[in-house]
């Protein structure tokens, strides 16, 4: 099956990076705006792990860009960035929650990390069946924050689990 040019409007070609990372851009900005009209904040809650995830203005954004415009999966991730967050889960054999990488992840005020999974199932189109992985800050004072999203490539499919997270 041959892959289409353009899937929802974003350039499948590998060397179209320019063009989705202006389309990644151009979804935070209608994501800020949609979720400040809907409740009147920048937040979206993910049941897993029952707290409301922040999409935060220059924080959110900026990793994801970089990250997500090198595959047009990752770029889909980002436009369909609601329903990854709301419904993405700990997978099996990995540990949710890591301790922040030197660098930006401190920079940033994180302490803690979730990793999470969210996988794409569509019964028609096999090209729009993979995984992403989001992965959230957590700041000392219990906010979390979006930090990035990107499409993994599996070996294998983990079953999902429930959070480890301590009550």
């Amino acid at each position: 099956m041959e892959l289409p040019e353009y899937i929802e409007g974003i350039p499948t070609e590998k060397k179209k990076s320019r063009e989705r990372r202006s389309l990644i851009e151009h979804y935070y900005e209608s994501l800020w705006k949609e979720l400040q009209q809907e409740n009147g904040t920048n937040g979206i809650f993910n049941a897993f792990l029952g707290v409301t995830v922040i999409i935060k203005k220059g924080e959110s954004d900026k990793k994801t860009i970089n990250r997500a415009s090198a595959d047009w999966k990752s770029t889909y991730a980002v436009k369909h960035l609601k329903q990854v967050v709301t419904f993405a889960c700990g997978k099996e054999d990995a540990p949710v929650y890591v301790g922040a990488k030197a660098g930006t992840q401190k920079k940033n005020g994180y302490k803690n990390m979730a990793i999470l999974f969210h996988e794409f199932v569509h019964p028609k189109m096999e090209h729009l069946n993979f995984m992403v992985k989001l992965t959230i800050g957590i700041k000392s004072d219990g906010k979390h924050v979006q930090y990035c999203v990107n499409k993994i490539e599996t070996q294998n499919n983990k079953p999902i689990v429930s959070s480890d997270y301590p009550s």
